[in-house]
């Protein structure tokens, strides 16, 4: 035997790869094709838009429209499609406000960037609102008002945009300020845009294909900072934010996990996203809003996306499972 290869065998080898980890299974995954899923007790709402936009709130006219067309619809025959025009438009919104809300809340949804859009400014939400309240940007919401977060592919790579009573400021390093008892704000800065939590180790996200999105908000116990956000992409895991994950630093608003800002890695303390316990998670919102300035940076005139089978539920959803015989 060769001392070259007594060697090899004696040094420390490398362990194996981990295999790609495979996509969750969740509720959808005993629905094939999504059929009969919007009678799981789970679930709160189903559209794939074959009924058009039934059940939706259209919050701007002209915006979406629905497709017909089997062979290019992600289920079914149909598909919406959200389109902003440079100069004329930035896009709008289909909501769901739920009768009853809920204190932890899933959305699955299969979107589809047309291949020359631009990213969009700001993209799908999950809002829990109070009555008469639907929250501004530029201002931490009271802590009995409102909460939301938003998925979206911020420049191709998904993160959440979130809101809160804790939230902090761009040019203020700590929480959000108190407030007065009628509910304004004590500081007169418009500092509070929302706080920004990207996973590091992400490709940009392919246009002119289906991709399965999930996203998850719980609301915490109030007086305790319990609440979390998760989202995944085509069934995998990509981000959760909660008690003791990620480790990462505080930035201004934004939470870091690598690079020079991230100065002080510490776990994640999780959201105190409520002061009340009656606010609870009651909106989705299918939000397509390209700005002046996004839209600046495509050559397109016409920035597309399309949206098919949409699932909101109480529980982990995961992807379509798609029928054998209709394979795409």
């Amino acid at each position: 035997m060769s001392f070259a290869l007594v060697l090899a065998l004696c040094l420390p080898q490398e362990p194996p790869a981990a295999p790609p980890k495979p996509p969750a299974a969740g509720l959808a995954a005993r629905y094939v094709g999504d059929a009969g899923i919007a009678a799981d007790p789970a679930v709160r709402f189903a559209s794939g838009f074959e009924n058009g936009l039934d059940g939706w709130q259209v919050r701007h006219r002209g915006i979406f429209t629905v497709v017909d067309d089997a062979a290019f619809a992600h289920g079914g025959k149909r598909c919406a499609q959200a389109t902003a025009t440079k100069g004329k438009d930035q896009g709008g919104e289909l909501a769901l406000r739920l009768p009853k809300g809920e204190d932890r809340l899933f959305v699955r949804f299969y979107c589809r960037f047309a291949p020359d859009t631009v990213w969009p400014h700001h993209f799908v939400k999950l809002r829990a609102l109070a009555p008469g309240f639907d929250g501004r940007a530029g201002a931490a919401p009271p802590g009995d008002r409102g909460f939301w977060t938003g998925i979206e592919p911020l420049r191709g790579r998904w993160r959440f945009y979130a809101y809160w009573h804790e939230m902090r400021g761009w040019n203020n390093p700590g929480p959000a300020p108190g407030r007065n008892d009628d509910g304004t704000e004590t500081t007169k800065e418009n500092d509070y845009y929302g706080n920004s939590f990207t996973p590091d180790g992400q490709a940009e996200a392919p246009k002119d294909r289906w991709i399965c999105v999930e996203a998850m908000l719980q609301a915490n116990t109030v007086g305790q900072h319990d609440g979390a956000m998760a989202f995944w992409i085509d069934g995998v895991e990509v981000g959760r934010y909660g008690p003791g994950v990620p480790v990462g630093s505080w930035s201004r608003n934004v939470f870091v996990t690598s690079g020079p800002k991230n100065t002080d890695p510490q776990p994640f303390r999780g959201f105190s996203f409520r002061t009340d316990a009656t606010l609870q998670v009651n909106e989705v919102a299918l939000l397509w809003y390209v700005s002046d300035e996004y839209a600046a940076l495509g050559t397109a005139t016409q920035n597309r996306v399309w949206f098919d089978d949409v699932v909101v539920a109480t529980e982990y959803i995961g992807p379509r499972v798609v029928p054998k015989a209709a394979t795409k």
